[in-house]
């Protein structure tokens, strides 16, 4: 057995040095790192894909169509749903990018499809957000999907700006282990709301409770919102403070 083991070892040892000495491996070994390396790049500076930017309060927004004049509506209400978050902080500028196509959005956003309404990245050091199909007019996302494809955009931007504030109140490495359902579930309440309507949300997780496909940030938003306006918990305690997650959805359930 043991002779059999070395045998493999060593073998696999030959085949990696084989294959670090072929030209076709070093040559795709580095295809693959450039192209990384330049998507990476792409997504920390998107700039020279939009042509068009506006700047109103802490906010850069960048487009690749000329802007409607709503946009300073739509950035008006953003910043009074993050002003009622007592993490909200003027230090963190977004940098809003409004892809103007599902296409486009799903490239830059890695939802292939665009089913999604907006995305940022946590793992990356940007205050980049990038913005499904929009029309600022109507102050809409939309999303391809078959149901409740569309949501306010102002909803959206207060949503993943949250996200940004909950970065850099609790710092990058601890916010890549804030729980989920915490992040989304408060982000969705400084956005005031869920992608579900009420009632379609209560009757979805009612019918399944044990599995939150098509209605998880509904339930993280119920929760979060349970929390902090029932058991009058603070958002530092929110985020601070251990819960059992099971048990809280099934109290929080029974109240709906």
């Amino acid at each position: 057995m043991k002779k059999r083991l070395t045998s493999f070892i060593n073998a696999y040892r030959e085949y990696k040095l084989a294959k670090s000495k072929s030209k076709a491996y070093r040559a795709l070994r580095n295809v693959i790192v450039i192209a990384v390396a330049g998507y990476l790049l792409l997504l920390s500076f998107p700039q020279v894909l939009f042509a068009n930017e506006v700047s109103h309060g802490n906010f850069k927004v960048y487009s690749r169509e000329p802007f409607d004049q709503n946009i300073y509506q739509v950035l008006d209400d953003v910043n009074s749903k993050l002003a009622a978050s007592p993490i909200n902080d003027p230090s963190v500028k977004p940098k809003i990018f409004l892809t103007s196509s599902h296409r486009m959005y799903a490239c830059l956003s890695l939802y292939v499809g665009g089913n999604s309404f907006g995305k940022g990245f946590a793992m990356l050091p940007t205050s980049n957000i990038f913005i499904n199909k929009s029309d600022v007019t109507k102050d809409l996302v939309y999303r391809r999907a078959a149901e409740h494809g569309q949501r306010s955009l102002s909803g959206v931007l207060a949503h993943e700006t949250t996200h940004l504030l909950i970065k850099k109140k609790f710092g990058y490495w601890r916010n890549l282990m804030i729980p989920v359902w915490k992040k989304e579930g408060y982000s969705e309440y400084v956005a005031g709301g869920s992608t579900l309507p009420y009632e379609t949300g209560v009757k979805m997780w009612k019918a399944n409770p044990g599995d939150g496909t098509g209605y998880q940030y509904f339930k993280y938003y119920m929760i979060v919102k349970y929390l902090l306006e029932h058991e009058k918990v603070s958002v530092e305690e929110l985020f601070n403070r251990d819960f059992e997650m099971e048990s809280l959805a099934e109290t929080v359930l029974k109240t709906l």
